[in-house]
């Protein structure tokens, strides 16, 4: 199995908090689109701090292959591309194996 975690820093706007919220909405709503996803959660959140991140993306696939595959989807690129890339400032990833 394989775990893809992603934090994301919001950019400074008026409207971060529904922007935030619409990457939840949007990137949630890749389950029902890309097969190989097994399971993906996101969170926003609620502490302020310098060291926090605003949006977090956990998700579990089967394989390495399998998180490419979600990685190259076009619903996957879309989301990135509309929602996530324009609005963040900032990103970390983690991939690992378990």
């Amino acid at each position: 199995m394989v775990r893809h975690i992603v934090m994301w820093r919001m950019a400074d706007s008026d409207d971060k908090i529904n922007k935030a919220k619409a990457i939840k909405k949007n990137l949630e709503a890749l389950k029902e689109k890309i097969d190989v996803l097994v399971d993906i959660q996101v969170g926003l959140n609620f502490e302020a701090s310098d060291s926090a991140s605003d949006v977090v993306l956990v998700s579990t696939f089967k394989s390495v292959e399998d998180l490419n595959v979600y990685q190259q989807h076009p619903a996957h690129k879309a989301v990135g591309a509309t929602y996530v890339r324009p609005n963040v400032s900032e990103r970390r990833v983690v991939d690992y194996e378990f």
